[in-house]
């Protein structure tokens, strides 16, 4: 496999975005909601992980769907502060996906460029960035938010293209999402590889170059191991 980049996705890809929100609606329920009995708080834990679509819902309509269904401690509580309240704590609850730090310096030892593209806010995905040390292994990172373009858009991949010099069949791109990540890539003329796990398989018309269920199967994948790799032709 002729590869001179490698770029990922982040949120359930190189972060484990699911863990993550899990960990901050505990906070949230702990903070905001009523005391509940256990098997209540498990209800409303999964209710909000679910109203949630894994973050591709607005989070000021989350809140107001959240205000009008959940018992919070106080009534006056405001869209605003659950938003301020996000945007606090939310970064300090990420988590790296199992072997993500070994799979970035194999990568790097091999003498591959490193770029990372994720969708959403400046300062949400900037300080999850900064929180679990990730900034310093990149070559370049590439924010929606700050380009005003977001996945599946080719363009936001020829933007990180073009900062990492490279040409797209020479690139490989790493991400969890059917469209956004593998579908996106591939029409922007990158191999792609898809970590499976977390979303269902939803674009038949695009299929992924490689299917791996963890991150360090990369390891032996583009070490010249691609052969046992997962091919989905």
């Amino acid at each position: 496999m002729n590869i001179h980049a490698v770029i990922f996705d982040l949120d359930n890809t190189l972060i484990n975005r699911k863990q993550a929100f899990k960990e901050f609606s505990n906070r949230l329920i702990e903070k905001y909601i009523i005391d509940l009995e256990p098997s209540e708080r498990k209800d409303v834990l999964q209710y909000i992980i679910e109203a949630d679509n894994d973050g591709y819902r607005s989070k000021k309509e989350l809140y107001q769907e959240l205000l009008s269904t959940l018992k919070w401690k106080k009534q006056e509580t405001t869209i605003k502060e659950l938003l301020d309240f996000w945007f606090s704590e939310f970064y300090k609850c990420s988590v790296l996906m199992e072997g993500a730090m070994d799979v970035l310096q194999s990568l790097k030892r091999q003498g591959l460029k490193l770029g990372l593209v994720t969708n959403g806010s400046a300062h949400s995905q900037n300080s999850k960035i900064d929180f679990v040390g990730l900034r310093e292994h990149f070559d370049a990172i590439i924010v929606s938010d700050e380009v005003q373009v977001k996945k599946p858009a080719k363009r936001i991949f020829e933007i990180t293209l073009d900062r990492l010099g490279v040409k797209p069949e020479f690139t490989i791109y790493v991400g969890d999402h059917p469209l956004n990540d593998v579908k996106g890539a591939s029409d922007a003329g990158l191999k792609t590889i898809w970590l499976e796990g977390f979303r269902k398989w939803d674009v038949p018309e695009t299929q992924p170059h490689y299917k791996i269920s963890k991150l360090t199967e990369m390891i032996e994948m583009l070490e010249g191991g691609s052969k046992k790799s997962r091919n989905s032709r």
